[in-house]
């Protein structure tokens, strides 16, 4: 493991251990704020444009203003990352994330009195061997009872640090050792507490529309990729009775990149795992990313 990794935090890069945030910050009182996690792949920050953008649209969402332009911001990521360059050197793989709240609350408790924001970028290393054996075998999904919730209470496709929906439908999943496949109120899959879902039939990729779901950046990756390969791929509502007709399923997310899955409670695909679409597509981000999850199984 490298030694102690430097943070952004409010204008100063400073060690982890020294990073203080009050505690009466509303990041931390409230879930008030926004965040993104980019994947870094060889030192390869995989579309971080895509994910300031998308921060910046969340930022916009929840009013706040986090005091720098989106063009501030990456540079500070790209000077963070240059400090820790060499701490990091001979790591394949690490995150970046960007964490901005409304800052610290005022005794009017107001969130329109809230502040300056409270800015915290960092890196931190992924353990890789957790990930490789399900690019082999597969991961196990089980559907919760926890429903997501609907962009009439709160837009899913704004990235907020408010996550105890995602966090519940995920400790739902823990009692039975899988991960999470979250329904909306009416019955339609939308997806996992931190990665979008996939299926394919009939040759065609399937996945929620926009309106349940968060907007994915690897999500984007594989409609771009998907297009490139000519893979079908269609937006759309769909139930588990589809889920049960299945011929592959996975999961995408920034640093799993897709993610087969072997089975969805009872169903199971009916293709091997990874199915042939899916394979193409980890192939496809191996080629783009130049990381392979597959040499790290054990």
């Amino acid at each position: 493991m490298p030694g102690e990794l430097l943070v952004y935090l409010n204008g100063e890069l400073v060690e982890e251990s020294k990073a203080r945030v009050s505690p009466f910050d509303r990041g931390f009182m409230m879930g008030d704020g926004v965040y993104e996690i980019t994947g870094c792949f060889n030192g390869n920050l995989y579309r971080l444009d895509d994910h300031l953008d998308r921060l910046y649209r969340s930022l916009r969402y929840v009013s706040i203003d986090p005091g720098m332009t989106m063009e501030e911001m990456k540079k500070v990521t790209l000077d963070l990352f240059e400090a820790n360059k060499e701490q990091l050197k001979g790591y394949a793989l690490y995150r970046a994330g960007h964490w901005v709240t409304r800052g610290k609350d005022a005794l009017s408790n107001a969130a329109r009195d809230a502040g300056p924001p409270t800015v915290f970028i960092f890196f931190r290393l992924i353990e890789v061997e957790k990930y490789a054996h399900a690019f082999k075998e597969g991961v196990k999904v089980a559907v919760v009872p926890t429903r997501r919730n609907p962009p009439a209470c709160i837009e899913p496709r704004a990235k907020v640090t408010s996550k105890l929906n995602q966090i519940l439908a995920e400790l739902d999943a823990d009692a039975s050792n899988s991960l999470s496949l979250i329904l909306d109120i009416y019955g339609n899959v939308t997806e996992n507490s931190v990665a979008n879902f996939f299926l394919v039939r009939d040759g065609v990729l399937w996945t929620p529309p926009e309106k349940n779901i968060l907007e994915g950046i690897t999500r984007l990756a594989v409609f771009d990729m998907a297009e490139r390969l000519g893979i079908p791929l269609e937006e759309r509502d769909f139930t588990m009775y589809d889920v049960a007709q299945a011929d592959e399923f996975f999961l995408s997310s920034s640093v799993i990149c897709a993610l087969p899955i072997r089975e969805v409670d009872r169903f199971r695909p009916k293709a091997p795992v990874p199915g042939p679409i899916t394979q193409r597509l980890v192939e496809a981000f191996v080629e783009e990313t130049g990381f392979d999850f597959q040499k790290y199984v054990p």
